[in-house]
């Protein structure tokens, strides 16, 4: 093989690695921003979870408070039947 073909052939593999390095240099480069852009996703996905969670946590305390606040009508009206039944048998015993 001569001199002058082994050059040739040598600079056919350093133009083919040339375009190989940059081929995978532009991948490298959309696949970090593909990475950046799925974790800015995550970080406002979690950050939606939090805002749900709390929503969902209020909700329960309101469903409780709403539980509470129906009870204590009732003892309320309980309490209100038994005075007006107090209040008849003082009239009725005057």
């Amino acid at each position: 093989m001569e001199f002058s073909q082994l050059v040739s052939e040598i600079k056919e593999k350093v133009r083919q690695l040339k375009m190989r390095v940059q081929r995978l240099e532009k991948e490298n480069a959309e696949l970090k921003t593909s990475v950046f852009a799925y974790l800015e996703k995550i970080e406002t996905q979690k950050a939606e979870m939090e805002k749900l969670k709390q929503e969902l946590h209020t909700g329960h305390i309101n469903a409780n408070m709403s539980i509470d606040k129906k009870k204590i009508q009732k003892d309320i009206d309980k309490y209100i039947v038994m005075i007006d039944k107090c209040i008849a048998n003082v009239k009725t015993s005057i």
